[in-house]
């Protein structure tokens, strides 16, 4: 089994990598952290209840090192980054999946221009991996010790674009606009987040200025420019992105067979039927795709769940793999319908 445990339980992402967690047939969750809440687990995330004996901690990541094989930064942003080198100094063993953005990004300019703060060790940025393994990191995530989980905006936009970059398709700047639920914002409301501003609303927010889009385009080996904006939806969880790709001449053809090539290929990616719906991936770790080419433009669809796939389906996922175990381990399972 393999000993893990939770740094940060009670916001969303927390939440969400416990429940699938204790489904997992391979883990076993030892210790669940809290800055802020000291009771039973079930007491904060009721749909738990009855799951777990669970409560949370104050227990210093750097102790719980000691004793278990893998640690999830489930943490606000800057955590991770104060926390993690020491961490993977109290032991040689222990593996570390950061679900926050603190090592997503390449070097310590661009952290600081998208999340308004220095890096404590700007010498890891670049050399961690990005744990997206359908983008071609398989490899780099199972040997590393220290594993940067994708931004959910940034994984579902990148699935959009994947594909067709590595089939040498993309002929110039990519517009990708993407959705989100209102739990992509975290679980403490903000002025523009919470129920009444969101519910029977739509806006975009960030337009081009969004953290997530330097990890786009550096998942992209920065071959490809994108244009990113993010719009905000009344509704509580999933993604759904549509990427507008340009082609080189006469590959209309050929963008829509490497979609269904490389869907083909990936455990966890489905080419949809018509267009990706949200509702058919909440609660997986699925990726849905589907692509229309004409004229020179190819339209490339992807629906994730922001909880899921967008962040602790894909943290586990990024165990799996670290630890040796079947990547699929604990994962399959179809979406709600409804």
């Amino acid at each position: 089994m393999i000993r893990t445990a939770i740094v940060g339980g009670t916001g969303y992402g927390g939440m969400e990598l416990l429940r699938w967690l204790l489904a997992h047939p391979g883990a076993e969750v030892t210790t669940i952290t809290s800055r802020t809440e000291t009771g039973a687990v079930g007491d904060v995330h009721p749909h738990l209840a009855g799951f777990t004996e669970l409560a949370f901690t104050r227990d210093r990541a750097r102790d719980l090192a000691r004793t278990n094989d893998v640690l999830f930064f489930a943490t606000p942003h800057g955590v991770a980054a104060n926390e993690a080198r020491d961490v993977l100094a109290a032991s040689p063993d222990v593996k570390v999946v950061d679900l926050s953005g603190d090592f997503r990004l390449g070097d310590g300019a661009a952290y600081r221009e998208h999340y308004g703060k220095d890096h404590p060790h700007p010498d890891l940025l670049g050399k961690v991996p990005y744990g997206l393994a359908e983008a071609g990191r398989r490899e780099e995530i199972a040997g590393a010790r220290l594993v940067a989980n994708p931004g959910c905006h940034a994984l579902a936009s990148i699935l959009s674009l994947w594909p067709l970059h590595q089939a040498g398709l993309v002929a110039g700047r990519v517009s990708t606009v993407s959705v989100t639920g209102s739990s992509g914002s975290g679980a403490h409301a903000s002025a523009g987040t919470h129920h009444p501003e969101r519910f029977g609303n739509f806006r975009a927010y960030k337009p081009l200025a969004h953290q997530h889009a330097p990890e786009i385009e550096r998942s992209l080996h920065g071959d490809v420019t994108v244009d990113f904006v993010p719009h905000s939806a009344p509704f509580a969880r999933g993604i759904h992105v549509t990427s507008f790709v340009p082609l080189l001449p006469g590959t209309e053809q050929a963008a829509t067979d490497a979609v269904a090539s490389w869907a083909g290929s990936e455990p966890f990616v489905r080419l949809a039927k018509g267009t990706p719906q949200v509702r058919a991936v909440v609660g997986t770790n699925l990726v849905d795709v589907a692509v229309t080419a004409r004229d020179g433009v190819a339209c490339v669809f992807v629906a994730i769940d922001n909880l899921g796939k967008g962040m602790a389906g894909t943290a586990v996922q990024n165990m799996n793999l670290m630890c040796g175990r079947p990547e699929t381990e604990g994962l399959l399972r179809p979406g709600m319908g409804l």
